[in-house]
């Protein structure tokens, strides 16, 4: 039976969180009665609600339960942690609440854009504008590990963040059921892609995990990383989220034709998406159809990619990736599996056509081009986290699997 803190533990919790993170943190009772507090004099309840109750009720606090942390956002800005008490196996106590917070600053042009989305009126606009620019920021990957340590001292359990991520994806889809299931009945002919402005770096690397189908890292950096697409709409805050949703589903779709998706379907997805996103109405809404939209594209092009091998190669395969800048060997996957080394070995080979320490060193190779392009690491520095023996071996591999020497290939000019 799962034995949760008393109240006194609980307030002392709101104390350490809001110490630890600069956070403001909450403790209400299950009819959303105040009981605790710890917030530096920064209110949970924002210009556009009237009371503390009705802050709270904003919020969508049933989705919260006592087996995971839940991650919520309010109006696209402000973002909360939110884990339910419960002692024993029955009895609900309430509800812890870390926020708000902000993945960043919030620019002036947002701010104004919320204002005239809710209509404040004139008077409370300078009240409102004050508020949005006193919340503390706290990075979207920072505030994950928040929600770890506020459910560990709650219940003594340790949660990985991908638990988390998971939870948070179960939820979307229960929101929004059969939509992926839509995108295989309607095959779009053609569709012209238009490149929104958008950021080159956030390209590299978020839509390279696209491209690459690599759902599980993608998960993480998408659901709660700020975009930085810029401000394509000054007027309305919810018009300049379904832009940036629209750039971003632009990028995906070309990302993932690039990782080897069918374009007939990458077009289909895009299409779908986006009228989608034009008839949703609040701005909690459009951020969550970009993040699902950003990690269907992934799970297709994941699926594309492995589709035609068995499930225990894939599974390698999915390893390798997930491992690559540590000693994977035959015998760990071996292990991994379930099998005997000589079998799987064997099995590898007649799927994907080469043994499995050779895709291995091939997978090395191209992650160590990818350093090479968008890092500043040294050779020394980039060979010795892929584990390759001394610089002379890495030099020498990467040659024969790309006809040039790693500062050669470096030294070339990119786009």
């Amino acid at each position: 039976m799962r034995q949760a803190v008393s109240d006194e533990q609980i307030t002392a919790i709101c104390r350490l969180m809001h110490n630890n993170f600069q956070v403001p943190a909450y403790y209400v009772n299950k009819d959303l009665e105040l009981l605790a507090s710890s917030h530096g004099g920064i209110a949970l309840e924002g210009p556009l609600h009237k009371n503390f109750r009705e802050s709270i009720e904003q919020l969508h606090i049933e989705e919260a339960s006592a087996e995971y942390p839940l991650i919520q956002s309010r109006n696209g800005l402000e973002n909360f942690v939110i884990t339910q008490v419960r002692r024993g196996s029955d009895e609900q106590a309430g509800y812890v609440i870390v926020g708000p917070s902000t993945y960043t600053d919030i620019s002036d042009e947002n701010i104004t854009g919320l204002i005239n989305d809710y209509g404040v009126p004139a008077h409370l606009k300078e009240s409102a504008r004050k508020y949005y620019l006193s919340l503390p920021v706290i990075s979207g990957l920072k505030l994950l590990h928040a929600s770890v340590l506020l459910y560990f001292l709650l219940y003594g359990e340790e949660l990985s963040t991908f638990d988390i991520l998971q939870r948070g994806a179960a939820l979307s889809e229960e929101e929004h059921p059969g939509f992926a299931q839509h995108i295989d009945r309607n095959l779009s002919s053609q569709r012209e892609i238009t490149a929104l402005h958008h950021d080159v770096g956030l390209e590299k690397q978020l839509f390279q995990l696209i491209k690459e189908g690599r759902t599980e890292q993608l998960g993480e950096y998408a659901r709660f990383e700020p975009s930085n697409l810029g401000i394509l709409s000054k007027s309305s805050y919810l018009r300049s989220q379904k832009n940036i949703a629209v750039a971003g589903i632009t990028l995906a779709t070309r990302a993932a034709i690039e990782g080897g998706l069918h374009s007939e379907i990458a077009f289909t997805m895009s299409d779908l998406y986006i009228q989608h996103m034009e008839e949703l109405t609040d701005i909690e809404s459009v951020v969550k159809s970009r993040t699902e939209a950003m990690l269907a594209f992934a799970e297709r092009v994941k699926h594309s990619r492995t589709g035609k091998y068995s499930r225990v190669v894939a599974e390698c395969q999915q390893v390798i990736y997930s491992h690559i800048y540590e000693e994977v060997t035959v015998t760990k996957l071996a292990e991994r599996m379930r099998l005997n080394a000589n079998y799987l070995s064997q099995l590898f080979k007649q799927e994907v056509g080469m043994p499995i320490h050779s895709y291995i060193i091939q997978e090395k190779i191209e992650e160590a081009k990818k350093l090479l392009s968008a890092s500043e690491l040294t050779l020394s520095e980039i060979w010795a986290r892929l584990n390759f023996y001394d610089q002379s071996h890495f030099t020498k591999t990467f040659k024969k699997l790309t006809g040039v020497t790693p500062k050669q290939f470096r030294s070339y000019p990119r786009e």
